[in-house]
């Protein structure tokens, strides 16, 4: 690393990096301490004389869960399915025997992350990460310095993603363990392991929308349209997931009336079992993203950083993924359903191609398109003055 560059970086980043770096860390932190003290609070109240009063007066009939329980087993089994770190939706029968909910997902009351505005903070550092100096002139200023611009952008990454990455690792681990060394052990119903690999699985889900944020940051160059293209994806990355298995599901087996809803991605600490496909589909993104950049960045030119692409051989592809992209969040994102009385999605899939085509051709080639447009109208008007 060019210790000049990293001089003028740090200067440029470190204050911006520290301040948002140790919020992550203290936001983690207060949301671990007050999920703790939302815990005893709850306990308190199983064994404040009210609840006891309550419990006391509620008849079999009223709750067949209760079905030949003396009153501290009543409060026992009310300790256990509100008290645990983690629960399944239960339901019972007539007679009081729990009906099986082994296929019920898992829910937490303790674990409050707040992955939204996570994800919100880093993919707007990822996206400013690159518009940011583009918009301010002080590329110009980098590019003077007589260091290669591809040396630039590795220096860029390695000091604002490093410190920001491991701030959020690190937040995740105090979260967690805030939280599990603050209930009683037999409460924690989650293994060390299930654990690990929930905060590893939640981690890679923030370096991938760090990525593509600061990728779409690097190619675009708009002020309107560049922050409405980050927020517009990050916002239906998930649509679009769900949408191409429900796709896939509907043209593979269109007889059965069944559809994908669920997150692809980890987001939060959660008792299910990881699939390895998000990790190593956002490990595999986020490293390609960051390889085309490197790419990329020696071809800037200032010259265009006003343009909303600015990558000449990136319109036609972005015309594409657009046309292929906003359909199916459109259409399948939420799922189709089979049967005579519902219409195909194919029209509405055609449809949605054809208007996000001519809608997103115009917003890439729009300079283009203008100068054609006054190209003929210059011509026209010559024409008509020379008959």
């Amino acid at each position: 690393m060019n210790k000049q560059l990293m001089t003028i970086l740090k200067k440029r980043y470190g204050l911006a990096l520290f301040i948002t770096s140790l919020c992550i860390i203290l936001f983690y932190g207060y949301n671990g301490v007050s999920d703790v003290k939302r815990w005893h609070e709850m306990n308190a109240y199983f064994d404040s004389e009210e609840y006891i009063k309550d419990l006391q007066q509620l008849s079999e009939d009223d709750s067949p869960r209760y079905s030949g329980l003396s009153l501290g087993e009543r409060q026992a089994l009310d300790k256990k399915e509100g008290l645990s770190l983690f629960y399944q939706t239960t339901s019972y029968d007539e007679h009081g025997k729990l009906i099986s909910v082994s296929d019920q997902p898992y829910f937490s009351a303790y674990f409050n992350e707040n992955p939204i505005l996570l994800i919100a903070v880093l993919a707007t550092a990822g996206f400013l990460m690159f518009f940011t100096d583009l918009k301010t002139a002080f590329n110009e200023f980098l590019f003077s310095l007589g260091v290669s611009k591809r040396r630039i952008y590795f220096s860029k990454f390695a000091l604002v993603s490093l410190p920001l990455l491991s701030s959020v690792l690190l937040a995740k681990i105090v979260f967690v363990g805030i939280i599990t060394t603050g209930i009683p052990t037999e409460y924690v119903n989650i293994g060390l392991p299930t654990l690990a690999a929930n905060v590893l699985a939640s981690w890679t889900t923030c370096i991938l929308y760090f990525s593509l944020s600061a990728f779409i940051g690097l190619v675009t160059g708009n002020m309107i349209l560049g922050p409405l293209t980050v927020f517009g994806f990050c916002t239906s990355l998930e649509f679009f997931i769900t949408g191409v298995l429900n796709a896939w599901y509907y043209f593979t087996n269109a007889t059965i009336d069944r559809y994908i809803t669920n997150n692809f991605f980890v987001y939060t600490v959660s008792k299910e079992s990881i699939s390895a496909l998000p990790i190593i589909l956002a490990l595999t993104i986020s490293v390609l993203l960051f390889i085309f950049g490197s790419f990329l960045f020696p071809k800037l030119t200032l010259e265009k950083k006003g343009n909303y692409l600015l990558f000449d051989k990136l319109k036609v592809p972005v015309v594409i993924a657009m046309t292929l992209y906003v359909p199916m969040v459109l259409v399948f994102s939420s799922g189709v359903y089979f049967g005579e009385e519902v219409s195909s999605p194919i029209p509405s899939l055609l449809t949605y191609c054809i208007l996000t085509a001519l809608i997103g051709s115009y917003l890439v080639f729009r300079k283009e398109i203008n100068e054609w447009i006054n190209l003929k109208r210059q011509l026209n008007r010559n024409s008509s003055i020379s008959s």
